[in-house]
């Protein structure tokens, strides 16, 4: 992974600055991912199924970083650090746009537990695709199935 004294001469900045404002290069990449996540439009057509809705947005997430690999692969490793309490905080911060997505997607009514169950989903298609067991677009597929087989009432 690059380290602040290299991010920092990239953006020609010095690190203590790059400091000030990001403790560490772990929170840099999880900010960069929640970023990118709070970016992504939501759009939600009233008038499709449910399962449609939730498979628009966990797609959309799914390939947030699909041509970007690298990336995707130090974004992964700063989300999965656990000795930063920065980290810590925009995870939740991600979790909660996802959750926010999901909910909006599935509409009034959907069941706790049919929430959390996606979100269980999502979270570990996503982990399945960022360590290469499979691609963010066969993963985007596949969560097709997954989301099918858990939202009732289609």
């Amino acid at each position: 992974m690059i380290s602040v004294p290299a991010l920092a001469a990239h953006a020609k900045m010095a690190p203590a600055a790059l400091y000030a404002h990001f403790p560490s290069i772990e929170v840099v990449f999880a900010e960069l991912y929640l970023d990118r996540v709070i970016q992504l439009p939501l759009v939600i057509d009233p008038a499709a199924r449910p399962t449609t809705r939730v498979t628009e947005q966990l797609t959309a997430l799914t390939l947030l970083m699909a041509d970007e690999p690298r990336l995707a692969r130090a974004c992964t490793q700063a989300l999965l650090s656990t000795d930063d309490d920065v980290v810590e905080d925009v995870r939740s911060r991600i979790a909660a746009e996802v959750n926010r997505r999901i909910s909006t997607a599935l509409g009034g009514g959907a069941w706790p537990e049919v929430l959390a169950t996606l979100e269980a989903v999502f979270w570990g298609a996503l982990l399945q695709a960022q360590t290469g067991a499979m691609s963010y677009r066969q993963m985007a597929r596949r969560l097709e199935t997954m989301i099918s087989l858990i939202v009732p009432g289609d």
